[in-house]
């Protein structure tokens, strides 16, 4: 870990984070500052008197339909209805231009130039092919798997197989809307197939990236899946097996373990020159998903506007309508649906720590009232998200360290240009029974360790102002200090430890200090006869 970016600030009750090169010897406790952080953000987007729907719901560019077809055969698109006179007649022009890169069904979808990208099912040495039985599927959901499979027949997306060695069952998944997806059993084929290493990309990246511009673009595959060929070679690994025969994708499904790295390594390649692109290699767009010329919107379950990021409304409410959790699966779930929106809670950790102790072995599932006090909690906090800014290169960052008995927290923060300093990330981690048993300093060690490197890709671009109310950096870098144990320090670390708080002095008068001599009395014994 390279700590040479770093600079340590203690804390004063009064901080000016403007001048950090001026630090203050007096110090306190760093997580009544991440607190007032937080409430400061609370009560600067929202007040006590707005709707609840309000208050959790980020600001949605508004958007107008405009149609590109005909009275018989529509062509929607949406974009920004705030765009002035010249941006909108531009924008519609250049997609008027570019009309062929959206598909309103499968038969728009042509499928991406197989030069560029194919699915391909290489298998380990010691597979062996695995032919699964046939399931029974509900009549109701029988219907609707049989309308699926010839639908994606007419398509083109199956063919029909004979003798295939390998065989897989389908999965149907219902929908919201009462359809069903139909998927395929791919478990067996999985275990037999190598891992692809291409790299995904990170979503905090992605989303940093793209929060803090005035005007964006969302734009949304149609069917991404499904515009990629599988490898005519490997066809028939993919075949299942229904009550009306035996099928085989032509193009790659759902389900394979390798398919998120395949539809990456299609995107890192096609996105260079977006319209373009897609044109030249048959990329097909959703139009119902893409909006052009908004001010925000939603992007990998995070809002992204000029002014920052904030939390998906649909994922809070979620939150807020669910009933407290009573079962082992539904606490589960609760901090599931909280893991994902960390990012945006402070102290998490600490404030969920009654529900995280239900889930340690052998311990019942008794939700108590300190549970339902920390659910509350949570709840209440999400009534009013803080809105997370995306770093600007230039300025250092500060992180804030906090340390409890069984926790770790940060705040990675930044000034704006009012001197405000602005959250852009929260983090907390439950410390292991081990590490509960460190002494301070070296806790706020372990926290420094882990917020560097859960943090990396901040870490290595900014300089980073440490505040903390130790010196960790002191403590990794000086030399140790080897002390000899004396029996007479307990006495003077007891005394250290416990202080007196009315701040008498010391009465040295003691009582009897007169008598010089004490005489002992042996005890009586009993004599032999």
């Amino acid at each position: 870990m390279d700590l040479s970016t770093f600079e340590y600030l203690p804390v004063s009750h009064v901080i000016d984070l403007s001048a950090p090169s001026s630090p203050t010897s007096q110090i306190f406790d760093i997580d009544d500052e991440i607190a007032q952080h937080d409430s400061d953000d609370d009560s600067s987007s929202a007040s006590d008197s707005d709707p609840v729907d309000q208050r959790v719901s980020p600001a949605v560019g508004d958007t107008e339909i405009v149609d590109f077809g005909t009275a018989d055969q529509p062509r929607e698109l949406r974009i920004g209805s705030d765009l002035s006179t010249d941006e909108r007649d531009s924008l519609i022009q250049l997609l008027r231009s570019y009309l062929d890169v959206f598909a309103w069904s499968y038969e728009d979808m042509p499928g991406l130039d197989p030069s560029i990208v194919q699915h391909r099912l290489p298998l380990l040495p010691q597979a062996r092919p695995v032919k699964q039985k046939l399931r029974r599927l509900h009549p109701r959901w029988s219907l609707q798997v049989k309308e699926e499979i010839q639908k994606q027949l007419s398509v083109g997306f199956l063919s029909v197989v004979e003798y295939p060695e390998w065989l897989a069952n389908v999965v149907p998944v219902p929908k919201k809307d009462g359809k069903v997806r139909v998927c395929v059993d791919f478990r067996d084929l999985n275990k037999a197939s190598p891992k692809d290493d291409f790299p995904l990309p990170h979503i905090d990246m992605l989303v940093d990236s793209t929060a803090g511009h005035s005007m964006l673009s969302f734009m949304d595959g149609f069917s991404g899946y499904s515009q990629i060929l599988m490898a005519p070679e490997d066809m028939e690994k993919t075949s299942f097996i229904t009550e009306w025969g035996t099928y085989c994708y032509r193009v790659m499904p759902f389900g394979l373990k390798n398919a998120g790295a395949t539809y990456q390594r299609a995107a890192t390649t096609l996105f260079h020159d977006m319209m373009h692109r897609d044109v030249e290699f048959r990329l097909r767009l959703n139009p119902k998903k893409c909006t052009f010329g908004v001010t925000s919107g939603k992007l990998l379950g995070y809002m992204v506007s000029e002014r920052g990021i904030e939390v998906d409304p649909d994922k809070i409410r979620a939150i807020l309508d669910m009933p407290a959790p009573r079962t082992e699966r539904e606490v589960r779930g609760f901090l599931g649906r909280l893991q994902y929106i960390s990012r945006f809670i402070a102290r998490l950790t600490d404030i969920c720590e009654p529900i995280f102790r239900l889930l340690r072995k052998s311990q019942p599932t008794v939700w108590d009232d300190q549970c339902q006090r920390a659910f509350e909690r949570i709840r209440e906090y999400l009534l009013s998200p803080p809105v997370l800014a995306p770093p600007t290169p230039g300025r250092p960052l500060l992180l804030y360290l906090s340390v409890s008995d069984v926790a770790l927290g940060c705040m990675l923060a930044q000034l704006d240009d009012s001197g405000k300093d602005r959250a852009i990330y929260y983090l907390s981690k439950r410390m292991l029974d081990y590490e509960t048993r460190y002494v301070m300093i070296e806790r706020y060690c372990l926290a420094l360790v882990w917020a560097t490197r859960r943090l990396r890709h901040y870490m290595t671009e900014y300089s980073v102002h440490l505040i903390s109310r130790l010196d960790p950096l002191r403590y990794l870098f000086d030399d140790p200090l080897w002390l000899k144990s004396i029996r007479g320090s307990i006495v003077a670390d007891h005394l250290a430890s416990l202080p007196v708080s009315d701040g008498r002095a010391i009465d040295d008068d003691f009582p009897d200090e007169d008598v010089a001599v004490v005489t002992s009395l042996s005890g009586w014994r009993m004599s032999g006869l």
